[in-house]
């Protein structure tokens, strides 16, 4: 069971229109993109605003290329491509369009950077996303609000994976009416009901602090049998322990904690770990587990069980364990986990039955690259889209590296 991952939306042919007629088309549905009020004129800070214009709508339109590579395609001197962007990031409708392209590719983001730069030249302010005066960092946060007020959290999670316990609550009580937080969907070979017996089962054999190893008997439930193994490592008051459906051939992952230590923003947290491995599963992350379900209320959550297939040389040599986890860093994350090795495993086409969704996976075979399974040591930092006061708070390295 993995999350549902949300189609890229760019705007084509049917959704961009110069013209009257086009707009008083009762055949189309798109949503009508403005244009500001001297699209037509000739000329905007000593450039032709127009002959730009139909250079960069041609290759979203009739070519399909995403707004920020269209931009990219374009060739002038720096100044106007610089002045271009301004007008562009300036225009509502334009500039949404325009980081909603950049949002839906977030592991081209350090590459795109480099481009922009290159196009707009490393003084321009577009190029400083981080400042408050940027024109980039305006229309960024503009964009945000916006994605906020007409999205979902799933669609959230997607973007980045630091958004803030209250803005993510608010959100989700807009949608369902109330604050019983949910990420994803319980994975369908566990129903429900069942679920509901296995909680108290598995909680009525966990420990608080170190844990000790025992036999769990088997649960049978409906005619199901429900197999356990307790997984004693870390002495926090988070448990963890495997569920296997040996009739399904299909093995979880299901982690909990005190419902009054739910969180969403703390480190070591049940929820915090869910928003992380949510952006990452919903991205087709191939270093992490794959999150199935997150419930806030209860504070549990359920992942896709990774086989362990353990590396062939176990290291905290921070350096050596990046370099096989190359998927967090192209989706923004700084992996910061020096003494949990033991939660990182070989990636093979055994770890887990739905590596075909996981991005570049036949490729980080050839690399030798590992996955991991707990992730509460990671910071976010991305280049292109800075924080948003009120919208995104740090993530709590629990490693306490910037604390």
């Amino acid at each position: 069971m993995k999350i549902q991952a949300i189609s890229n939306k760019f705007y084509n042919h049917n959704t961009i229109r110069h013209n009257e007629a086009e707009k008083n088309s009762k055949n189309s549905t798109s949503p009508l993109v403005s244009y500001p009020a001297n699209y037509y004129t000739t000329s905007f800070k000593g450039l032709n605003l127009t002959k730009m214009y139909d250079e960069y709508n041609w290759y979203i339109k009739h070519d399909n290329i995403p707004a920020i590579k269209s931009f990219l395609k374009i060739t002038a001197p720096k100044e106007e491509m610089d002045a271009f962007l301004t007008h562009i990031l300036n225009t509502k409708d334009r500039s949404y369009e325009f980081i909603e392209s950049i949002t839906s590719l977030p592991r081209e983001n350090v590459a795109i950077f480099k481009q922009l730069i290159e196009k707009v030249g490393q003084n321009s302010k577009n190029t400083m996303p981080f400042m408050y005066d940027s024109p980039y960092n305006q229309a960024y946060t503009n964009y945000i609000k916006e994605k906020y007020d007409h999205s979902c959290v799933i669609d959230l999670l997607k973007i980045r994976p630091d958004w803030s316990e209250d803005v993510l609550i608010k959100k989700y009580q807009s949608k369902f009416g109330n604050t019983d937080f949910k990420i994803g969907k319980i994975p369908k070979h566990i129903p429900k009901e069942h679920l509901e017996k296995i909680l108290p089962y598995i909680k009525s054999k966990a420990d608080i602090g170190v844990k000790k190893r025992k036999n769990i008997e088997d649960l049978v439930i409906d005619g199901r049998t429900y197999q356990f193994l307790y997984f004693t490592e870390g002495k926090s008051s988070k448990n963890v322990f495997r569920v296997i459906i040996p009739a399904l051939s299909k093995k979880y992952i299901i982690k909990f904690d005190d419902p009054a230590k739910r969180s969403l923003d703390s480190e070591f947290s049940i929820g915090t770990l869910a928003k992380i491995d949510g952006y990452l599963t919903l991205n087709g992350s191939r270093n992490s587990a794959p999150l199935c379900y997150y419930d806030h209320q209860n504070n549990f959550s359920i992942y896709k069980y990774i086989e362990h297939s353990h590396v062939d040389e176990p290291t905290n040599d921070l350096n050596i364990i990046k370099k096989h986890l190359p998927d967090f860093k192209a989706l923004g994350l700084d992996y910061n986990d020096t003494v949990g090795y033991k939660n990182l495993f070989k990636l093979n086409k055994d770890s887990i039955d739905t590596y075909r969704y996981m991005d570049g996976f036949d490729e980080a075979l050839n690399k030798n690259e590992w996955i991991s399974v707990d992730n509460d040591h990671v910071t976010y930092n991305n280049c292109l889209q800075p924080a948003v006061s009120g919208y995104h708070k740090t993530l709590p390295n629990a490693m306490g590296m910037f604390f």
